[in-house]
C-alpha cells in the first residue's frame, strides 16, 4: 500500500491533506506534518520517523515536502536511504491527487516520474494560456 505524507513548513501541508480528503474522500494513507508550528523552531524529525515506523514493511512511502532546498526537504532527503521511501519535493495539489489515486499499491520510478511530468504541466501562466476559443485579435 501507498502511505503519502505531506510536510511543510508551517501549515501548507495540513490544507493540502485535507483538500486531498475533500476530493478523494477520507481515506487513511494520507498523512501530514506541519514543521516549525506552535512555536517550535525544529524539524519535527521524532513524530516523522514515529509515523514511518508505524507503516507496513510493503508500505511504498512518499515524503511530499514544499521547496526544494527547504529544511524541510533537507530533513526528510536522509530518510532516502530507508527501504521504500520516496521523497518528492515542490509538490502541488494535481501531484498529490495523482498519486493518491493511483490504483496502483506500489508506483514504479517510471511512473512517478511521469506523474511528476504530468504535474509540472498544470502550473500554467493563464494570461498566456490559450482556449481554443478565443483569438488574439479580439
Amino acid at each position: 500500500m501507498k502511505q503519502i505524507v505531506i510536510i511543510s513548513h508551517k501549515t501548507l501541508a495540513r490544507g493540502m491533506a485535507e483538500t486531498v480528503k475533500f476530493f478523494a474522500g477520507n481515506i487513511e494513507n494520507i498523512h501530514y506534518l506541519c514543521a516549525y508550528e506552535d512555536g517550535k523552531n525544529e524539524f519535527p524529525i521524532r513524530e516523522l520517523t514515529k509515523l514511518i515506523n508505524s507503516f507496513n514493511e510493503q508500505d511504498q512511502v512518499f515524503l511530499l515536502t514544499d521547496l526544494l532546498g527547504g529544511s524541510v526537504n533537507q530533513n526528510c532527503s536522509q530518510l532516502i536511504k530507508r527501504k521504500n521511501i520516496n521523497v518528492i519535493t515542490g509538490v502541488n495539489l494535481a501531484l498529490v491527487l495523482s498519486i493518491t489515486l493511483d490504483p496502483s499499491n506500489q508506483l514504479k520510478k517510471q511512473k512517478i516520474q511521469e506523474l511528476i511530468a504530468q504535474a509540472k504541466n498544470q502550473i500554467v501562466y493563464m494570461n498566456d494560456y490559450e482556449s481554443g476559443n478565443e483569438s488574439d485579435d479580439e
